[in-house]
């Protein structure tokens, strides 16, 4: 995943990341999250290792007009418990922080 996160940080914008069992329908729940909050998909990258192990990390741009960042937070980690996986949503500029080497 390179596109958004090679970019100047963002205070709009956040991470999602989601580790589980695959099943159907995972990518599915996230997207309609973040449409539901009227944020914008930027960037995902996806994988199923092993055979059953899923892994997401997903960029999204929120809207000034959609749901504020903790009503989604709590929307996407709502949907995580439904789904039985782990989400982590954090906004970009933490998700850079904790990441540099």
């Amino acid at each position: 995943m390179t596109g958004n996160l090679s970019a100047p940080p963002n205070d709009r914008r956040i991470v999602v990341t989601v580790q589980g069992i695959d099943r159907v329908g995972i990518v599915a729940r996230f997207s309609q999250v973040l449409a539901d909050a009227d944020a914008n998909l930027t960037d995902i990258s996806q994988s199923v290792l092993h055979g059953d192990l899923f892994v997401m990390v997903a960029v999204a741009d929120l809207s000034p007009e959609g749901s504020p960042f903790e009503a989604l937070r709590q929307a996407l980690t709502d949907a995580g418990e439904t789904l039985g996986v782990a989400v982590q949503v954090q906004r970009e500029e933490i998700f850079r922080a904790m990441h540099r080497i």
